[in-house]
C-alpha cells in the first residue's frame, strides 16, 4: 500500500499560529509534534518510510525531511514536488501520475489524507480500522471515510450515509447531497485514476499539466462519479483546524468554555481560547476572546470575529514569518537584536552542514549549548564541546557542521556595522544554493 499526504496549503487564516515561512501543518506551536508529524505517526504503523509520499511544493522539501526523520528516526518520507499547490484535485493527480510514471502495479492500493487535521483515535484503533477497509474495498471502488461525530460536518454526514456500516460493507454515494471533504481516500491505483478521468473526460496527464482545473476540490470528483464510490463511516472525531475558533475543539474546553495551551494562568474568564509559547500569558474576567503570544507577536481577538485580519497586516513582515527561520540544514532562532548586533540560537540537524561563507560586514561569536561542533575557519578545523566557544573575524571564510547524532545547539553573537541576512558569499554547499 502507498501512503499519500497533501500537504501544499498555508494555512494563513490561522495566524500567527500559521505564518507564510511555517504552514499550520508544521508548526508546533499547538501542540509538542506537528500536524504533519501527528499525521505520520498515524500511519507508520501502516506502511514503512519507502511507501509514504508527502505531496506539497519544493519550498517544503526540508520541513518534510527533517520533521519525518523526527518521528520515524532512521529515514525521510518521499517527496512528491507539486509546482504550485493549486487544490486537491490537482495535487491528487499528480500523486497518482507519479506513481504511474514510475510503474507502480495499477492495483496497488493507495490511501490518500490530509496532513493538516487532528484525529481523535488511537495509533491501533486507525491502523486496525484502515487494514479492514482496504480488505474489503471492491474492485474499481472509491472509498472516502467519513465521520458521524465531526461538529463542524455532521449535518451533512447524516445526508449521505445510512445506518452505520459494518467493517466490510460500504454505504452508497448519495447523490442528492454535497460531499463534505474529511480528506480520507482508499481505492486501487486504477480506481482513482478512473475516477478522475471519467469525470472530467480528460487524461491525467492533461489534468496535471493544464491550469484548466486548478482550485478544483477532489469532492468535485467524488460528487460527478458517485455511481464508483462507496462510503465508510467511521465512529471517530476529526477536527478541520481553519481558524482560532477551532482549536478548542481538539482537546476540549474547561467547565468555563475556556481552552488554554502554555504558560497561561486564567481567572474569572469563559470562551477563551490562549495559548502561549514563551511567556506567561495572564487572563483575568473577560469573555470570548483568542490571546495567542508568540515570541514575535501577541494577537488578541474576539472569538467572534468576522473579516479577516491579513488584508489589515498586509505590508507586516510578522505576516510572512517568525523569530524562528528553517534552513536545510536546521533552524535559527533570533533572540536580541539591536544597530550593531545580532543574538541568534542555532540549531544544526545530525550530519547537516552550512555552507562555507564569509562575511564582510559583522563577526560572529559561537558558544556550544548542546552537541560537538566542527568549525572550519580557513583552513583550520576543531572540535568545540558544550560551553566552548570559537571566534571568527569578519572576511575569513568559515563553516559550521553537527558530525554527532543529536542536534547541534550554538549561540552566535553577530557585531558589525550592517547586520543582514544578505551578507553572506557561499564558496560551496552541500544544498546547492
Amino acid at each position: 500500500m502507498k501512503v499519500v499526504l497533501l500537504c501544499g496549503g498555508k494555512g494563513m487564516s490561522l495566524w500567527p499560529i500559521s505564518r507564510d515561512n511555517l504552514p499550520k501543518q508544521f508548526s508546533k506551536v499547538i501542540f509538542e509534534k506537528s500536524l504533519f508529524q501527528r499525521t505520520i505517526e498515524l500511519v507508520k504503523e501502516l506502511v514503512s518510510a519507502n511507501d509514504i509520499f508527502v505531496i506539497a511544493p519544493e519550498e517544503f522539501k526540508f520541513f518534510i525531511k527533517t520533521q519525518s526523520v523526527e518521528v520515524l528516526k532512521v529515514s525521510s518520507v518521499n517527496h512528491i514536488v507539486e509546482k504550485e499547490p493549486k487544490g486537491t484535485l490537482k495535487a491528487v493527480s499528480v500523486g497518482i501520475s507519479y506513481f504511474i510514471q514510475n510503474e507502480v502495479s495499477e492495483d496497488e492500493t493507495v490511501l490518500i489524507l490530509n496532513s493538516d487535521q487532528v484525529w481523535k483515535v488511537s495509533f491501533d484503533e486507525f491502523s486496525n480500522t484502515i487494514s479492514k477497509v482496504v480488505l474489503n474495498i471492491p474492485f474499481g471502488k472509491v472509498v472516502c471515510l467519513v465521520s458521524n461525530k465531526s461538529k463542524k460536518l455532521k449535518d451533512k454526514v447524516e445526508l449521505y450515509t445510512s445506518k452505520g456500516a459494518m467493517f466490510g460493507k460500504f454505504v452508497r454515494f448519495n447523490e442528492k447531497s454535497r460531499f463534505s471533504n474529511l480528506g480520507v481516500y482508499i481505492s486501487s491505483l486504477r480506481g482513482f485514476r478512473d475516477i478522475i478521468q471519467g469525470a472530467f473526460s480528460k487524461s491525467l496527464e492533461t489534468i496535471v499539466q493544464e491550469d484548466v482545473l486548478d482550485g478544483v476540490p477532489f469532492e468535485e470528483v467524488i460528487s460527478r462519479r458517485s455511481e464508483e464510490v462507496l462510503v465508510f463511516n467511521w465512529d471517530v472525531e476529526i477536527v478541520d483546524i481553519d481558524s482560532i475558533s477551532d482549536i478548542s475543539d481538539i482537546i476540549g474546553c474547561d467547565r468555563n468554555g475556556n481552552f488554554v495551551s502554555g504558560d497561561v494562568l486564567i481567572n474569572s474568564s469563559s470562551n477563551v481560547t490562549a495559548i502561549s509559547t514563551k511567556r506567561l500569558v495572564v487572563v483575568d474576567g473577560v469573555r470570548n476572546l483568542n490571546v495567542i503570544e508568540t515570541p514575535d507577536v501577541v494577537y488578541v481577538s474576539s472569538s467572534k470575529k468576522g473579516k479577516s485580519i491579513l488584508e489589515f497586516l498586509k505590508g507586516r513582515e510578522e505576516l510572512k514569518s517568525s523569530v524562528t527561520e528553517y534552513r536545510p540544514w536546521g533552524s535559527y532562532t533570533v533572540i536580541d537584536k539591536g544597530e550593531n548586533y545580532q543574538i541568534k540560537r542555532i540549531t544544526v540537524n545530525p550530519g547537516e552542514s552550512l555552507s562555507l561563507q564569509l562575511h564582510y560586514h559583522r563577526s560572529e561569536h559561537w558558544v556550544v549549548v548542546k552537541g560537538t561542533a566542527k568549525v572550519t575557519v580557513d583552513d583550520k578545523v576543531i572540535f568545540l564541546r558544550e560551553n566552548e566557544s570559537t571566534f571568527i573575524p569578519k572576511t575569513v571564510k568559515h563553516r559550521l557542521e553537527n558530525p554527532g547524532k543529536i542536534p547541534l545547539e550554538i549561540i552566535e553573537i553577530q557585531i558589525g556595522d550592517y547586520i543582514s541576512e544578505d551578507d553572506i558569499v557561499r564558496f560551496s554547499d552541500i544544498y546547492g544554493r
